[in-house]
């Protein structure tokens, strides 16, 4: 009886010894290499990185980068991890699990529109790294290159731009 009894507090307590995973996922409107933005992420903490409207990041180093998501929650090495986060119309899931120093996170960010029937716009992102406590950790990177016809006075002319997208992580015990 005192076993069960104390597994049963054991249980109660243990989230206050979980350590906290912040997971970022970041957009540039630029073509950014990978050396550079680890070096950014290297001296910075993602729990702080947003303004107070939560879409421009405040670090220097990586300015002028937009925060499509970024969320803290508590884990512990050796676990999985399921989250669902709404703000407005836009609905996060995050999934994933830190074993071993690797994280395998994937993170969905579902976005409503209201065009007369309800539409909805579906956005994944997903990586696996090793993640060490302490700095930030660049997860994945994707790089997303378009072209549009831009018209100035009749001509038409291929209009190029490139996106960086980043997921990082950084995990503190």
């Amino acid at each position: 009886m005192k076993i069960v009894s104390f597994l049963v507090c054991l249980a109660a307590i243990s989230p206050v010894f979980a350590g906290q995973l912040d997971v970022a996922v970041i957009q540039f409107a630029d073509d950014k290499n990978q050396a550079e933005l680890e070096s950014a992420l290297a001296g910075i903490r993602l729990a702080e990185i947003t303004d107070s409207d939560r879409t421009r990041t405040s670090a220097p180093a990586l300015k002028n980068g937009t925060v499509l998501f970024a969320q803290s929650f508590p884990a512990t090495q050796g676990t999985q991890f399921s989250t669902s986060t709404r703000l407005g119309n836009t609905r996060a899931d995050v999934q994933g699990s830190l074993s071993g120093g690797r994280l395998d996170v994937s993170i969905a960010i579902q976005e409503g529109i209201q065009a007369g029937l309800r539409n909805f716009q579906k956005r994944n992102y997903a990586g696996a790294s090793s993640l060490a406590a302490g700095p930030a950790t660049l997860i994945s990177i994707r790089r997303v290159q378009t072209s549009a016809p831009s018209v100035v006075k009749g001509q038409s002319t291929p209009d190029k731009q490139a996106y960086t997208m980043i997921l990082a992580a950084q995990y503190t015990p």
